[in-house]
């Protein structure tokens, strides 16, 4: 986008976009460092970001919050600027879009995995509500969720240590 069409749209200084899109300043300029974008600059150097800028960030902290490595956001960003012909920016496109989608349809199957786990242990968990025994192996023998305990894994960070090192011990 040239600088003038840039000017038509509203324009906003990095302190307010940092706010806006709850980053630091520094973090915007590290990812112009990056090449990952490029505010145009007032006369006096101030850089000028414009509702493009914006969604361009929020597309970067979206491939952020999914733990895509930022070296593979910074090839996807300057693939087409730093390609000699269209062949050549559309290959590398489609390599890093291809193991991206890979890489978060694994994360997809473990947040799926994840979501179902924690829905095991709430419905667990909630049979607990009005019990007065203390929450331990001692204090739980005869306790119906214990014995399910082994429906979610989660109950292994949940449920009392104790129960692993007495079992091994009887």
């Amino acid at each position: 986008m040239s600088i003038s069409s840039k000017q038509e749209q509203p324009i906003y200084k990095i302190g307010e976009v940092a706010e806006l899109l709850n980053t630091t300043p520094r973090t915007l300029r590290f990812y112009e460092e990056q090449g990952m974008l490029m505010p145009f600059r007032s006369n006096k150097g101030t850089r000028m970001y414009c509702e493009d800028d914006i969604a361009r960030l929020q597309v970067i902290q979206q491939l952020v919050l999914l733990d895509i490595p930022l070296r593979t956001i910074q090839n996807l960003a300057t693939a087409r600027p730093e390609s000699h012909n269209g062949d050549e920016a559309s290959h590398k496109v489609v390599d890093l879009l291809n193991k991206m989608s890979l890489d978060v349809e694994k994360k997809k199957q473990g947040c799926e995995e994840t979501l179902q786990q924690l829905s095991i242990a709430l419905q667990l968990v909630t049979q607990c509500f009005g019990c007065s025994n203390k929450p331990t192996f001692q204090g739980c023998k005869n306790c119906p969720v214990e014995e399910q305990t082994n429906q979610s894994r989660l109950f292994n960070l949940i449920w009392d240590q104790n129960k692993a090192k007495e079992s091994t011990t009887l």
